[in-house]
């Protein structure tokens, strides 16, 4: 979860079959289980944005990428059944900035 979003994962060159508007990030699974992403962008079609034509493909593919998170427009949660905490693993953040190689930081995901 990211923002209160949910996001599928796909394998790092599959964001071409992703097509419509929503919201990806070009992702490291982490051995922690979480994830660092590279980039997070909203588009109007996925499938012409999260592509090896990006700013950022190449920051995120030397930073070990290994999947794009999709969150298409208008997707649903998954149902949880009431009394049920699901708990996300820390997302952590290492964008490529138009200023300097890249910038750090960490978001602590929290669950619905």
């Amino acid at each position: 979860m990211i923002d209160g979003l949910w996001f599928i994962s796909l394998h790092h060159h599959d964001g071409r079959f992703a097509r419509g508007a929503g919201r990806f990030a070009f992702s490291r699974r982490d051995p922690d289980g979480g994830r660092t992403l590279f980039c997070l962008e909203e588009t109007a079609d996925i499938s012409r944005a999260a592509l090896p034509t990006h700013d950022a493909w190449s920051h995120a593919v030397t930073r070990g990428m290994n999947e794009v998170l999709v969150h298409l427009a208008g997707a649903r949660a998954p149902l949880v059944p009431d009394g049920a905490r699901l708990e996300a693993p820390p997302v952590r953040f290492d964008f490529l900035d138009a200023g300097r190689e890249g910038a750090v930081g960490e978001l602590e995901s929290q669950a619905a």
